[in-house]
């Protein structure tokens, strides 16, 4: 605000009244301070400042697609909780974009939000320079590098462990496994329990592993990954997608290249999303409690804001798999 006022060339009063729409205040003065908080990208909410104790009693939850699946029930589980305890809950959209995930977490730094829950696996850079960021951010789903953050998740390593387990039981030994980055915790995990249980069961040299190159985790990358490794040659008897929009990507692409599913080669997803059943066949995948874990991780970062409670470094929920009729026996 005083920064604001100086360069406008008036007091931070009049910035008040300007900004509240105050009548007393000339529209040229109200012009050039609108013009200064556009250039400067300043967000200022004074309202929000005197409320309770100056809380905004407002977060903000950051995803980078709000058209992926996954997200709609965790927001859906956040938006519930924290509307029974009078916080609203601003939605942010990073497109997978780090400049826009730091203007976002600007809000933050204002007072307009007063913590911010990520499912990106990343916490906007300019957070990390604010005294106690750790209780004012949650991650949800994807863990962020940072100690003393609270994450929301699942045990990936156990999942991908049982995926296995139910792949080598009913047959199978040349399994692809197709994930995401490796700089995201929540797929190295994955992508590690893969590694890991085909080198135990002298697998090791049948092992392939696929990532895209960003979090472009959906349809499209699982459909040029698996056309790719059909065109290699060497057909593997299963595939284990990170994700299911993965595993869908990577079925299309099977059937185009004329592969009888499961009956040529078995598919396993990860995170049974609400289409997973009315698939053809319908894919068997890993539950994940998404709307839980957005219920948890609000409630969790209620506690840390508003209550003052310590964050936790980890809250690990339950999964289960979904056996569905994408996988085949191997006589």
């Amino acid at each position: 605000m005083a920064e604001i006022a100086r360069l406008a060339g008036v007091d931070t009063s009049t910035v008040s009244r300007a900004l509240a729409g105050s009548p007393r205040v000339t529209k040229e003065t109200r012009a050039l301070i609108d013009k200064i908080v556009h250039e400067t990208g300043y967000v200022v909410n004074e309202t929000a400042r005197h409320l309770r104790g100056g809380r905004a009693n407002q977060i903000l939850v950051i995803v980078s697609d709000i058209a992926a699946p996954f997200y709609s029930d965790v927001v859906q589980g956040i938006v519930e909780t924290l509307a029974e305890r009078g916080i609203n809950v601003l939605l942010g959209v990073t497109l997978r974009q780090a400049k826009r995930e730091a203007q976002l977490a600007k809000q933050l730094l204002t007072g307009v939000v007063d913590g911010i829950i990520t499912v990106t696996g990343s916490i906007p850079k300019p957070v990390l320079s604010m005294p106690g960021f750790e209780r004012k951010v949650l991650a949800i789903s994807r863990a962020v590098p940072h100690e003393g953050v609270t994450c929301v998740t699942i045990d990936n390593c156990a999942a991908t462990r049982q995926v296995m387990q139910h792949l080598h039981q009913r047959g199978h030994r040349r399994i692809v496994y197709i994930g995401g980055p490796n700089y995201s915790e929540t797929y190295r995990d994955r992508r590690g329990a893969y590694a890991d249980f085909m080198r135990e069961n002298g697998l090791a040299e049948l092992a392939r592993m696929r990532a895209t190159d960003s979090f472009n985790d959906d349809a499209d990358s699982g459909f040029h990954i698996m056309k790719s490794i059909l065109n290699e040659g060497d057909r593997p008897t299963a595939v284990f997608c990170a994700t299911d929009e993965l595993a869908i990507g990577a079925m299309a692409a099977a059937r185009q290249a004329d592969q009888i599913i499961p009956r040529d080669i078995s598919f396993f997803g990860f995170d049974d999303l609400k289409l997973t059943p009315l698939m053809s066949p319908p894919l068997s995948t890993v539950s994940v409690p998404r709307f839980e874990m957005g219920r948890r991780g609000a409630e969790a970062l209620f506690r840390q804001v508003y209550k003052d409670a310590p964050s936790s470094s980890k809250v690990v929920l339950d999964h289960r798999l979904i056996l569905r009729d994408s996988v085949a026996t191997i006589v």
